[in-house]
């Protein structure tokens, strides 16, 4: 039969073959090295006297690390092991976490070629095809500046979301700490009986604070500025609606990005009677070099950190910031090293 028609099998076998490179998902990763990572820890303020603690990590995450729950437990243990072996893990202590670490998980349950990827282009088509049914309908359903991108976030929001709080969950649980667990794109985020989001509607780009029995507390934070690459997808929120969270006897609030630098974000905490503003970042080498936070100083102690290592096209770069008593510190260090900041708070004069 084959002899009768060559050149029809031969196109018809090259198509199986290019199909079959273009979608085939690669090999499981295997979990990070448990071995410890070089991790240096900076510590401001006075500790005497101190009523909480804020300790801000800036690791060095590739891709292959958000492959699943478990891979990003494990590489995140060792940074929250190196505090605890520290004493810096303590009853009123917050631990703050990068920006769009959940982002990366809309990328999580592949395997390697979507992890190996040169850029997020080339992981797009093993994604798409991953959940193909969702991405399609949420492709012709909703509109969006970027809607190739808006559908992959709708299409991967359930899973990604369950990763995140399976993360956070466990290791507020095990240290027994909150967690303000970085930042990430995400469908309808909020806090609901089955998870972090549900259904189908807008984009926000979003954090969680988790407490130390592994709930998430109160609502989802929702940027109320997105950048301009983030309004491809995502939506903007009201500061109105941002919600403040306790920390021993002070409040802090929770500031995605730019929202560090936003008069009506910074109104609104104060509002609220926060004192401490804590910011989930994320920069690029490419971006600019200005501080996360010099226009904070109307708050008393703050941080923001960042994300670091290199995957997808992207090379994360440290931009870190504390305020120590309304004074903003800057701080930029060696983007091939982890780093721990541990912030002490003292009490409200």
């Amino acid at each position: 039969m084959f002899k009768q028609h060559p050149k029809k099998f031969t196109l018809l076998a090259i198509t199986m073959i290019a199909s079959i490179y273009l979608f085939w998902p690669g090999f499981s990763v295997a979990p990070p090295s448990s071995s410890p990572a070089i991790i240096y820890i900076e510590q401001f303020g006075d500790e005497s006297g101190s009523v909480s603690n804020v300790i801000g990590f800036e690791p060095i995450l590739s891709p292959q690390d958000f492959a699943s729950a478990d891979h990003l437990i494990a590489k995140l243990s060792l940074y929250f092991d190196a505090a605890g072996d520290n004493s810096l893990i303590k009853e009123n202590t917050v631990v703050l976490m990068p920006g769009h670490i959940g982002t990366a998980l809309l990328a999580s349950g592949q395997k390697s070629r979507v992890y190996n990827a040169s850029s997020i282009n080339a992981a797009l088509p093993i994604l798409i095809s991953y959940n193909l049914v969702d991405f399609t309908k949420n492709y012709f359903v909703f509109d969006a500046p970027e809607k190739m991108y808006a559908s992959v976030v709708r299409s991967q929001s359930r899973q990604a979301a369950a990763v995140l709080q399976d993360v956070f969950s466990s290791l507020a649980r095990r240290y027994k700490t909150t967690i303000i667990a970085g930042s990430g794109l995400m469908m309808t985020p909020g806090i609901y009986p089955d998870g972090l989001t549900y259904g189908h509607g807008p984009i926000f780009h979003t954090s969680f604070v988790f407490g130390p029995d592994g709930k998430p507390m109160i609502d989802a934070v929702r940027q109320v500025g997105p950048s301009t690459d983030e309004m491809l997808v995502a939506k903007k929120s009201l500061a109105e609606f941002l919600p403040t969270f306790k920390l021993g006897p002070m409040q802090f609030g929770v500031a995605i990005g730019a929202d560090a630098s936003r008069d009506d974000v910074k109104s609104a905490y104060k509002a609220a009677g926060a004192s401490i503003l804590l910011s989930p970042q994320f920069h690029q080498h490419s971006f600019s070099t200005s501080t996360a936070m010099a226009n904070a100083q109307e708050f008393d102690w703050g941080m923001a950190v960042s994300m670091k290592g290199q995957g997808w096209g992207f090379s994360p770069s440290s931009r870190a910031s504390i305020i120590v008593d309304g004074d903003v510190i800057g701080i930029e260090n060696a983007d091939t090293d982890g780093r721990i900041y541990n912030l002490w708070i003292q009490p409200e004069k």
